[in-house]
């Protein structure tokens, strides 16, 4: 952990050394083609094989469930109609989040493999007082629940409104905002159509009203300003 450290800080600190950065042994690569097992594996390693896996026959046409299991912690990878690898890398997030937080690096975000960093919690604190955490937030994005990777689609449009007001702010960070824009207007045409209650709605809507406020705040994003009528 301490090699991954140091290299992610002389990346931060000299962000244009990215080649020297990918041949530091500090990333942990992941193709989109992946075997998810293998994906558990990778993360595993990092953090020093303190993960146990179990499989589980569930009748699905994708095969056995992915049983992760931390400490006293226990969580079935929950897959839909077949493994991805969102679910698999945000469900190794989830299991470990008390000790350690895995990280995307946004360089990384529009090619076919993405490449992530796992550290203690208390490290990605360090580095977040040391950089600030708008320029970390920068360059490693936090791996979340919501968060779209390995299939991102964006509106072309929306994003080149948003790039011209944010210039130095990556692909990857503007098309993760617009996602949650698109649940919040997925989430009012549900509502227009009846298809949800008011109170789920309301109660929805200020979920994803505090989450937009919290990414603009966490990676310094300036929203374009709407032309009165």
């Amino acid at each position: 952990m301490k090699q991954i450290n140091e290299a992610i800080k002389a990346f931060l600190a000299n962000p244009q050394n990215v080649d020297q950065f990918y041949e530091s042994q500090a990333l942990i690569e992941v193709d989109w083609r992946e075997y998810d097992e293998d994906i558990v594996e990778y993360f595993n390693k990092a953090i020093g094989n303190m993960i146990s896996v179990c499989r589980e026959d569930n009748k699905k046409p994708y095969g056995d469930d992915i049983i992760l299991i931390y400490k006293d912690k226990s969580m079935v990878i929950p897959y839909q109609e077949k493994m991805d690898r969102d679910t698999t890398i945000k469900s190794i997030n989830e299991v470990i989040k008390d000790d350690f937080s895995i990280r995307l690096l946004v360089d990384s975000a529009e090619d076919d493999t993405l490449s992530f960093c796992v550290l203690p919690n208390e490290q990605w604190e360090m580095l977040e007082k040391e950089f600030g955490g708008n320029n970390l937030n920068r360059y490693f994005i936090k791996v979340t629940p919501k968060i779209k990777m390995f299939d991102l689609q964006y509106d072309v449009v929306e994003y080149s409104r948003l790039k011209k007001v944010n210039p130095g702010a990556s692909f990857f960070t503007i098309v993760s905002y617009l996602e949650i824009e698109k649940r919040e207007k997925n989430l009012t045409e549900q509502r227009h159509k009846r298809e949800i209650e008011l109170k789920v709605y309301l109660q929805q809507k200020k979920e994803i009203s505090s989450e937009k406020e919290k990414f603009i705040s966490e990676y310094g994003l300036k929203l374009p300003e709407t032309k009165s009528v």
